[in-house]
């Protein structure tokens, strides 16, 4: 990986050896990244990086055969944009499940982001014995055409599971003596559920009818309204004047999240927003969102971003 500046010439990338990684060292660039390989095939990556200038980081692919990989941020946004020019977010609401044979995939970084960032990847032929000798057909067009050719990119939203498989991968999971046998795991079952979460087949939004769909909007603006209110299901199937299973299938359907878990996604995202302005306590964001113990907010955040809330805040009031 090497960055290029705004002129287009690239700068080497100097590394350190640190606790769970290497330290970034670029002009513009802060954090650590790091590389496991596993005796399964699989490859995890994780980085934590804080960008202080707008730029572009290239990506050097390593593998030399047909693979399959993932990336998804659990905090931050940034642009991935392939070699033959396709774009895609990256948030953590955007997963990515991609295969790009060439190198020269670009991340673009936006001035003041914190970037939290996890990826899986495999090559084919040790996902196909782990499989039993046949892949979904939906993951044929990873496995076909010549290598160093393919250029494929699809993103989708991410699950609550995929969101907390990510941020185990940050928390203690991530250290003591047996660190590398549960970080394999973690990243097992982090691979196993985006592929899931991209074969399922995604119901049509068509059959939702349409003053449900009204209904559904009503019901959304009000979750991002009344963060700290009482969002439980029964309420907002109440006010929505629907059962509580149709309420829950229409979400489903809508964002490929149940009722609860789109709540919860909502009020950690602000409590994110909030806890990065640096201007509110994390007593007074767990009571925006409607957490009344800040233990359960925090256990619920570091789940979700894999950093406790007081971290956020100390990283945006000592900046």
């Amino acid at each position: 990986m090497k960055k290029s500046d705004n002129s287009g010439t690239p700068s080497r990338l100097v590394v350190a050896d640190m606790d769970g990684g290497q330290a970034i060292d670029l002009p513009g660039i802060r954090g650590r990244m790091e590389r496991l390989e596993f005796a399964s095939g699989m490859v995890l990556y994780r980085m934590e990086y804080e960008a202080l200038d707008d730029c572009h980081v290239q990506v050097q692919n390593s593998f030399s055969e047909p693979w399959i990989g993932s990336a998804m941020h659990l905090q931050g946004h940034s642009e991935l944009r392939h070699p033959n020019g396709n774009t895609f977010s990256l948030t953590n609401d955007s997963a990515l499940l991609m295969r790009v044979d060439p190198s020269g995939s670009l991340f673009r970084l936006f001035k003041g982001q914190l970037i939290r960032h996890v990826g899986v990847a495999s090559t084919i032929t040790p996902l196909l014995e782990r499989f039993g000798g046949t892949l979904p057909e939906k993951l044929a067009l990873f496995r076909d055409g010549s290598f160093g050719e393919v250029q494929i990119g699809q993103s989708f939203s991410p699950s609550n599971r995929l969101r907390q498989l990510g941020g185990n991968l940050f928390d203690h999971n991530a250290r003591g003596s047996a660190r590398m046998l549960k970080l394999e795991g973690i990243a097992n079952l982090f691979l196993a559920e985006i592929i899931e979460l991209f074969c399922d087949e995604i119901i049509n939004e068509d059959r939702i009818i349409v003053w449900e769909k009204q209904a559904l909007s009503d019901i959304t603006s009000h979750i991002e309204n009344h963060l700290g209110g009482d969002l439980s299901i029964p309420r907002l199937a109440s006010q929505a004047g629907m059962t509580e299973n149709r309420l829950d299938q229409l979400f489903r359907q809508k964002f490929h999240l149940s009722c609860a878990e789109y709540v919860r996604n909502e009020r950690m995202a602000a409590a994110n927003r909030w806890l990065e302005n640096g201007e509110l306590s994390v007593k007074e964001v767990s009571e925006k969102i409607g957490y009344s113990h800040v233990s359960n907010f925090s256990r619920a955040y570091r789940a979700r971003f894999g950093e406790t809330p007081a971290r956020t805040l100390r990283r945006a009031t000592s900046g």
